[in-house]
Protein backbone atom coordinates (compact mmCIF):
# COMPACT_ATOMS: atom_id res chain seq x y z
CA UNK A 1 0.00 0.00 0.00
CA UNK A 2 2.95 2.72 0.75
CA UNK A 3 4.65 1.92 -1.84
CA UNK A 4 1.80 2.24 -4.24
CA UNK A 5 0.79 5.75 -2.69
CA UNK A 6 4.78 6.77 -2.78
CA UNK A 7 4.62 5.85 -6.63
CA UNK A 8 1.29 7.33 -7.61
CA UNK A 9 1.99 10.79 -5.42
CA UNK A 10 5.64 10.83 -7.09
CA UNK A 11 4.38 10.24 -10.49
CA UNK A 12 1.25 13.00 -9.62
CA UNK A 13 3.63 15.72 -8.53
CA UNK A 14 1.45 16.29 -5.66
CA UNK A 15 3.05 15.11 -2.16
CA UNK A 16 5.23 13.34 -0.41
CA UNK A 17 4.68 9.44 0.95
CA UNK A 18 5.04 11.54 4.64
CA UNK A 19 2.16 13.35 3.45
CA UNK A 20 -0.40 10.86 1.96
CA UNK A 21 0.11 9.21 5.50
CA UNK A 22 -0.74 12.24 7.42
CA UNK A 23 -3.49 12.63 4.87
CA UNK A 24 -4.77 8.49 5.63
CA UNK A 25 -4.82 9.56 9.53
CA UNK A 26 -6.54 12.22 8.69
CA UNK A 27 -9.63 10.66 6.67
CA UNK A 28 -9.59 7.90 8.83
CA UNK A 29 -10.12 10.54 11.89
CA UNK A 30 -13.11 12.47 10.04
CA UNK A 31 -13.76 11.80 6.47
CA UNK A 32 -15.10 7.94 7.39
CA UNK A 33 -17.99 8.69 8.95
CA UNK A 34 -19.69 10.17 5.82
CA UNK A 35 -17.48 9.14 3.43
CA UNK A 36 -17.12 5.74 4.25
CA UNK A 37 -13.66 3.91 5.62
CA UNK A 38 -12.90 2.90 2.37
CA UNK A 39 -14.29 6.21 0.14
CA UNK A 40 -17.05 4.00 -1.12
CA UNK A 41 -19.32 6.56 0.61
CA UNK A 42 -22.20 7.15 3.31
CA UNK A 43 -24.49 9.78 4.52
CA UNK A 44 -21.85 11.67 2.38
CA UNK A 45 -20.99 10.50 -1.81
CA UNK A 46 -18.02 8.14 -2.50
CA UNK A 47 -15.05 9.80 -3.29
CA UNK A 48 -13.37 7.09 -5.61
CA UNK A 49 -15.75 6.23 -8.04
CA UNK A 50 -16.65 8.19 -11.12
CA UNK A 51 -19.30 10.77 -10.62
CA UNK A 52 -17.94 13.76 -9.30
CA UNK A 53 -20.88 16.28 -8.64
CA UNK A 54 -18.15 19.56 -7.66
CA UNK A 55 -15.43 18.19 -9.99
CA UNK A 56 -12.41 16.02 -9.87
CA UNK A 57 -9.41 18.14 -10.27
CA UNK A 58 -6.88 18.51 -7.46
CA UNK A 59 -8.15 22.28 -7.23
CA UNK A 60 -11.76 21.35 -7.39
CA UNK A 61 -11.75 18.84 -4.84
CA UNK A 62 -9.52 20.79 -2.36
CA UNK A 63 -12.23 23.72 -2.92
CA UNK A 64 -14.66 21.33 -0.85
CA UNK A 65 -12.32 20.61 1.37
CA UNK A 66 -11.13 24.55 2.24
CA UNK A 67 -15.05 26.05 1.48
CA UNK A 68 -17.19 23.11 2.40
CA UNK A 69 -20.80 22.31 -0.08
CA UNK A 70 -23.42 24.88 1.65
CA UNK A 71 -26.76 23.12 2.28
CA UNK A 72 -24.93 19.67 3.47
CA UNK A 73 -23.17 18.19 6.14
CA UNK A 74 -20.28 19.23 4.57
CA UNK A 75 -18.32 21.84 6.12
CA UNK A 76 -15.45 24.26 5.34
CA UNK A 77 -12.12 23.05 7.06
CA UNK A 78 -10.00 25.93 5.79
CA UNK A 79 -10.09 27.31 9.52
CA UNK A 80 -9.75 24.32 11.22
CA UNK A 81 -6.65 22.63 9.55
CA UNK A 82 -3.61 24.02 8.24
CA UNK A 83 -3.18 24.27 4.84
CA UNK A 84 -0.61 21.24 5.11
CA UNK A 85 -2.84 19.00 6.50
CA UNK A 86 -5.62 20.28 3.62
CA UNK A 87 -3.47 19.08 1.09
CA UNK A 88 -2.42 15.93 2.62
CA UNK A 89 -6.39 14.79 2.70
CA UNK A 90 -6.99 16.34 -0.83
CA UNK A 91 -3.87 13.95 -2.17
CA UNK A 92 -4.76 10.94 0.05
CA UNK A 93 -7.84 10.86 -2.20
CA UNK A 94 -6.45 11.49 -5.47
CA UNK A 95 -4.12 8.51 -5.15
CA UNK A 96 -6.79 6.41 -4.64
CA UNK A 97 -8.71 6.85 -7.80
CA UNK A 98 -9.05 4.67 -10.69
CA UNK A 99 -10.26 5.15 -14.28
CA UNK A 100 -10.81 8.70 -16.38
CA UNK A 101 -11.13 12.25 -14.56
CA UNK A 102 -11.55 15.50 -15.54
CA UNK A 103 -13.55 14.52 -18.27
CA UNK A 104 -13.35 17.38 -20.96
CA UNK A 105 -15.96 16.84 -23.85
CA UNK A 106 -15.75 19.37 -26.94
CA UNK A 107 -17.71 19.15 -29.56
CA UNK A 108 -16.93 20.17 -33.29
CA UNK A 109 -19.04 21.26 -36.26
CA UNK A 110 -18.96 18.29 -38.79
CA UNK A 111 -18.78 20.83 -41.73
CA UNK A 112 -14.66 21.18 -41.17
CA UNK A 113 -14.61 17.13 -41.13
CA UNK A 114 -16.19 16.22 -44.06
CA UNK A 115 -14.01 13.56 -45.67
CA UNK A 116 -14.78 10.32 -43.21
CA UNK A 117 -12.57 7.84 -44.93
CA UNK A 118 -9.77 10.29 -43.42
CA UNK A 119 -8.31 9.46 -39.97
CA UNK A 120 -9.11 12.06 -37.22
CA UNK A 121 -6.09 13.67 -35.83
CA UNK A 122 -5.50 16.08 -32.98
CA UNK A 123 -3.68 19.00 -35.72
CA UNK A 124 -6.96 18.92 -37.44
CA UNK A 125 -8.47 20.57 -34.44
CA UNK A 126 -5.25 23.18 -34.25
CA UNK A 127 -7.33 25.72 -36.02
CA UNK A 128 -10.93 24.88 -35.95
CA UNK A 129 -13.45 26.52 -32.84
CA UNK A 130 -15.20 24.36 -30.76
CA UNK A 131 -18.92 24.59 -30.66
CA UNK A 132 -19.23 23.90 -26.79
CA UNK A 133 -16.37 22.59 -24.15
CA UNK A 134 -18.42 21.03 -21.21
CA UNK A 135 -16.79 18.92 -18.05
CA UNK A 136 -18.51 16.24 -17.27
CA UNK A 137 -19.08 15.09 -14.09
CA UNK A 138 -19.45 11.40 -14.77
CA UNK A 139 -16.06 11.15 -16.10
CA UNK A 140 -17.35 9.27 -19.02
CA UNK A 141 -18.14 10.34 -22.48
CA UNK A 142 -21.93 11.08 -24.08
CA UNK A 143 -23.02 13.74 -26.34
CA UNK A 144 -26.31 15.21 -25.67
CA UNK A 145 -29.68 14.48 -27.17
CA UNK A 146 -29.88 15.70 -30.61
CA UNK A 147 -26.18 17.49 -30.79
CA UNK A 148 -24.41 16.00 -33.68
CA UNK A 149 -20.54 16.54 -34.23
CA UNK A 150 -17.19 15.67 -33.80
CA UNK A 151 -16.31 14.90 -30.51
CA UNK A 152 -12.78 15.63 -28.99
CA UNK A 153 -12.27 14.31 -25.00
CA UNK A 154 -9.41 15.20 -23.16
CA UNK A 155 -9.05 14.08 -19.47
CA UNK A 156 -6.57 12.24 -17.09
CA UNK A 157 -6.13 8.13 -16.45
CA UNK A 158 -5.49 7.23 -12.68
CA UNK A 159 -3.85 3.77 -12.79
CA UNK A 160 -3.13 2.14 -9.71
CA UNK A 161 -2.03 -1.10 -11.12
CA UNK A 162 0.68 -1.01 -13.88
CA UNK A 163 0.79 -3.53 -16.76
CA UNK A 164 -0.46 -4.40 -20.04
CA UNK A 165 -3.80 -2.31 -21.38
CA UNK A 166 -5.18 -1.82 -24.63
CA UNK A 167 -8.20 0.00 -25.97
CA UNK A 168 -11.74 -1.76 -27.02
CA UNK A 169 -13.75 0.35 -28.65
CA UNK A 170 -17.01 -0.46 -31.16
CA UNK A 171 -15.77 0.24 -34.48
CA UNK A 172 -18.96 2.83 -35.40
CA UNK A 173 -17.85 5.73 -37.27
CA UNK A 174 -14.24 6.87 -36.76
CA UNK A 175 -12.18 7.30 -33.53
CA UNK A 176 -8.79 7.70 -32.35
CA UNK A 177 -7.48 7.28 -29.64
CA UNK A 178 -3.92 8.98 -27.85
CA UNK A 179 -2.42 8.46 -24.66
CA UNK A 180 0.55 10.74 -23.07
CA UNK A 181 0.81 12.21 -27.19
CA UNK A 182 1.14 8.65 -28.66
CA UNK A 183 -1.74 7.81 -30.67
CA UNK A 184 -2.78 4.27 -29.62
CA UNK A 185 -6.44 3.17 -31.74
CA UNK A 186 -7.34 3.99 -34.93
CA UNK A 187 -10.61 2.34 -36.51
CA UNK A 188 -12.60 3.77 -39.11
CA UNK A 189 -15.98 2.18 -40.42
CA UNK A 190 -15.93 4.07 -44.15
CA UNK A 191 -12.07 2.77 -44.22
CA UNK A 192 -11.65 -0.20 -43.66
CA UNK A 193 -8.42 -0.94 -45.44
CA UNK A 194 -6.61 2.48 -44.36
CA UNK A 195 -4.16 0.90 -41.89
CA UNK A 196 -5.84 0.53 -38.66
CA UNK A 197 -4.55 -0.67 -35.73
CA UNK A 198 -5.17 -1.26 -31.44
CA UNK A 199 -2.02 -1.03 -29.76
CA UNK A 200 -1.62 -2.65 -26.76
CA UNK A 201 0.26 -0.27 -24.34
CA UNK A 202 2.42 0.02 -20.76
CA UNK A 203 0.83 1.99 -18.62
CA UNK A 204 2.82 2.36 -14.56
CA UNK A 205 0.70 3.70 -11.70
CA UNK A 206 0.13 7.20 -11.82
CA UNK A 207 -1.85 10.04 -13.80
CA UNK A 208 -1.52 9.96 -17.85
CA UNK A 209 -3.49 11.99 -20.31
CA UNK A 210 -6.16 10.65 -22.61
CA UNK A 211 -7.47 12.04 -26.01
CA UNK A 212 -10.58 10.43 -27.89
CA UNK A 213 -11.50 11.89 -31.45
CA UNK A 214 -15.08 10.13 -32.42
CA UNK A 215 -17.33 10.90 -35.20
CA UNK A 216 -20.47 9.48 -36.50
CA UNK A 217 -23.13 8.90 -38.72
CA UNK A 218 -26.43 10.86 -37.59
CA UNK A 219 -28.17 8.84 -35.28
CA UNK A 220 -30.71 8.96 -32.34
CA UNK A 221 -27.92 9.34 -30.36
CA UNK A 222 -23.78 8.82 -30.24
CA UNK A 223 -23.06 5.20 -29.98
CA UNK A 224 -19.38 5.73 -28.82
CA UNK A 225 -18.67 2.77 -26.62
CA UNK A 226 -15.53 1.39 -25.55
CA UNK A 227 -13.24 0.49 -22.66
CA UNK A 228 -9.92 -0.09 -21.28
CA UNK A 229 -8.79 -3.28 -20.22
CA UNK A 230 -5.91 -4.41 -18.25
CA UNK A 231 -4.41 -7.49 -19.92
CA UNK A 232 -3.70 -9.81 -17.36
CA UNK A 233 -6.40 -8.81 -14.62
CA UNK A 234 -9.06 -7.74 -16.65
CA UNK A 235 -9.91 -4.79 -15.21
CA UNK A 236 -12.04 -2.41 -17.22
CA UNK A 237 -12.56 1.39 -17.36
CA UNK A 238 -15.24 2.67 -19.27
CA UNK A 239 -15.03 5.46 -21.34
CA UNK A 240 -18.80 6.04 -22.40
CA UNK A 241 -21.49 5.74 -20.27
CA UNK A 242 -24.61 8.44 -19.96
CA UNK A 243 -25.59 11.62 -18.81
CA UNK A 244 -26.81 12.04 -14.92
CA UNK A 245 -27.95 15.47 -15.29
CA UNK A 246 -31.43 16.01 -13.54
CA UNK A 247 -31.04 12.63 -11.66
CA UNK A 248 -28.49 14.24 -8.87
CA UNK A 249 -29.81 13.83 -5.92
CA UNK A 250 -32.98 11.29 -6.14
CA UNK A 251 -32.73 11.51 -2.35
CA UNK A 252 -36.31 10.42 -0.15
CA UNK A 253 -36.08 11.91 3.20
CA UNK A 254 -37.77 11.06 5.98
CA UNK A 255 -41.10 12.94 6.22
CA UNK A 256 -43.99 13.47 9.11
CA UNK A 257 -45.58 10.54 7.68
CA UNK A 258 -44.31 7.12 7.03
CA UNK A 259 -43.30 5.83 3.97
CA UNK A 260 -43.18 2.31 2.26
CA UNK A 261 -40.53 2.55 -0.87
CA UNK A 262 -39.40 -0.58 -2.86
CA UNK A 263 -35.82 -0.30 -3.92
CA UNK A 264 -33.54 -2.73 -4.77
CA UNK A 265 -30.43 -2.28 -1.97
CA UNK A 266 -27.22 -4.58 -2.24
CA UNK A 267 -27.48 -7.31 0.26
CA UNK A 268 -30.88 -6.99 1.26
CA UNK A 269 -34.03 -9.64 -0.04
CA UNK A 270 -35.05 -8.21 -3.44
CA UNK A 271 -38.41 -7.71 -2.36
CA UNK A 272 -37.69 -6.22 1.04
CA UNK A 273 -40.13 -3.02 1.96
CA UNK A 274 -37.93 -0.33 3.09
CA UNK A 275 -40.03 1.59 5.97
CA UNK A 276 -38.75 5.08 6.48
CA UNK A 277 -40.36 6.48 9.10
CA UNK A 278 -40.44 9.91 10.12
CA UNK A 279 -37.73 9.74 12.68
CA UNK A 280 -35.34 9.06 9.77
CA UNK A 281 -34.87 5.04 10.54
CA UNK A 282 -35.65 2.83 7.77
CA UNK A 283 -36.62 -0.55 8.49
CA UNK A 284 -35.90 -3.45 5.73
CA UNK A 285 -38.60 -5.72 6.06
CA UNK A 286 -38.48 -9.21 4.57
CA UNK A 287 -41.78 -9.86 3.17
CA UNK A 288 -41.40 -13.34 1.55
CA UNK A 289 -40.32 -14.77 5.92
CA UNK A 290 -41.65 -12.29 8.07
CA UNK A 291 -38.16 -10.95 9.43
CA UNK A 292 -36.18 -8.01 9.88
CA UNK A 293 -33.23 -8.01 7.09
CA UNK A 294 -31.64 -4.96 8.43
CA UNK A 295 -32.14 -1.39 9.65
CA UNK A 296 -30.76 2.03 9.96
CA UNK A 297 -30.91 5.18 12.08
CA UNK A 298 -30.41 8.86 10.57
CA UNK A 299 -31.22 7.24 7.15
CA UNK A 300 -32.11 8.02 3.59
CA UNK A 301 -32.60 6.46 0.43
CA UNK A 302 -30.30 7.67 -2.61
CA UNK A 303 -31.86 5.98 -5.63
CA UNK A 304 -28.71 7.51 -7.92
CA UNK A 305 -26.00 5.97 -6.30
CA UNK A 306 -22.68 7.69 -7.64
CA UNK A 307 -21.43 4.66 -10.00
CA UNK A 308 -21.14 5.39 -13.71
CA UNK A 309 -24.17 3.49 -14.83
CA UNK A 310 -26.72 4.54 -11.86
CA UNK A 311 -29.73 2.34 -13.62
CA UNK A 312 -27.88 -0.95 -13.56
CA UNK A 313 -26.92 -0.57 -10.26
CA UNK A 314 -28.66 -0.92 -6.88
CA UNK A 315 -29.97 2.02 -4.61
CA UNK A 316 -28.12 2.68 -1.46
CA UNK A 317 -29.11 3.28 2.20
CA UNK A 318 -27.14 6.42 3.47
CA UNK A 319 -26.76 6.17 6.98
CA UNK A 320 -26.01 4.34 10.63
CA UNK A 321 -26.71 0.74 10.68
CA UNK A 322 -28.66 -0.10 13.30
CA UNK A 323 -27.15 -3.06 16.30
CA UNK A 324 -29.42 -5.79 17.29
CA UNK A 325 -32.44 -4.53 15.28
CA UNK A 326 -35.70 -5.46 17.30
CA UNK A 327 -37.31 -8.13 15.64
CA UNK A 328 -40.70 -9.17 14.22
CA UNK A 329 -41.05 -12.69 16.49
CA UNK A 330 -42.43 -13.98 13.39
CA UNK A 331 -41.97 -17.99 12.82
CA UNK A 332 -44.34 -19.48 10.21
CA UNK A 333 -43.53 -21.67 7.48
CA UNK A 334 -45.67 -19.69 4.95
CA UNK A 335 -45.70 -16.37 4.91
CA UNK A 336 -48.10 -14.51 1.89
CA UNK A 337 -47.54 -10.67 1.45
CA UNK A 338 -51.17 -9.07 1.38
CA UNK A 339 -51.02 -5.28 1.24
CA UNK A 340 -49.05 -2.44 3.05
CA UNK A 341 -49.96 0.78 3.54
CA UNK A 342 -49.19 3.81 5.39
CA UNK A 343 -51.13 4.83 8.80
CA UNK A 344 -49.63 8.13 10.07
CA UNK A 345 -46.28 7.91 11.21
CA UNK A 346 -46.38 3.84 11.04
CA UNK A 347 -45.80 1.34 8.01
CA UNK A 348 -48.83 -1.34 8.04
CA UNK A 349 -47.92 -4.42 6.51
CA UNK A 350 -50.48 -7.42 6.05
CA UNK A 351 -49.86 -10.81 5.55
CA UNK A 352 -50.75 -14.53 5.83
CA UNK A 353 -48.88 -16.51 8.31
CA UNK A 354 -49.42 -20.16 7.79
CA UNK A 355 -52.79 -18.57 6.52
CA UNK A 356 -53.87 -17.22 9.22
CA UNK A 357 -54.18 -12.74 7.94
CA UNK A 358 -52.04 -10.81 10.21
CA UNK A 359 -51.14 -6.86 10.80
CA UNK A 360 -47.27 -5.80 11.00
CA UNK A 361 -46.97 -2.51 12.36
CA UNK A 362 -43.09 -0.85 12.34
CA UNK A 363 -43.55 2.24 14.31
CA UNK A 364 -41.07 5.15 15.20
CA UNK A 365 -39.60 5.29 18.59
CA UNK A 366 -37.35 7.71 19.99
CA UNK A 367 -34.64 9.36 17.61
CA UNK A 368 -32.48 6.07 16.54
CA UNK A 369 -35.13 3.01 16.54
CA UNK A 370 -38.50 1.70 15.97
CA UNK A 371 -41.37 -0.79 17.91
CA UNK A 372 -43.14 -4.03 15.80
CA UNK A 373 -45.93 -5.33 16.84
CA UNK A 374 -48.12 -8.05 15.04
CA UNK A 375 -51.59 -8.57 15.63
Amino acid sequence: MRKLICLIACLAGYAHAADLERGQQLYAQLCFVCHGPNLEGGKGPALKDDYWHHGSSPEAILEIINKGVPGSEMIGYEAVFPEADRLAVRDYILSQQEGLREVMRSVYPKEFFQDTTQKLTLDQFTNVESDSQRLLPENVYYMDRGVDGVLRGHSKLYIREGGEYQFNISKIGRTTVYVNGEEVHYSNQSNKADGQYNKKIQLEPGIHEVDILHDEPRKHSYRLHGRLRHNKSGKQFALNGRSLQGNVPKIIKATPTAQIIRKWIKDIPPRSLLCLLPNQVIVAYNPVDGQIAKAWHTAEVNQTPSLPDRSANPSQINGEEVTNPPATGIDSQLVQLLHYEISGTDAVIVSKLDGIEKTVTISPQGDNSYSVTVQ
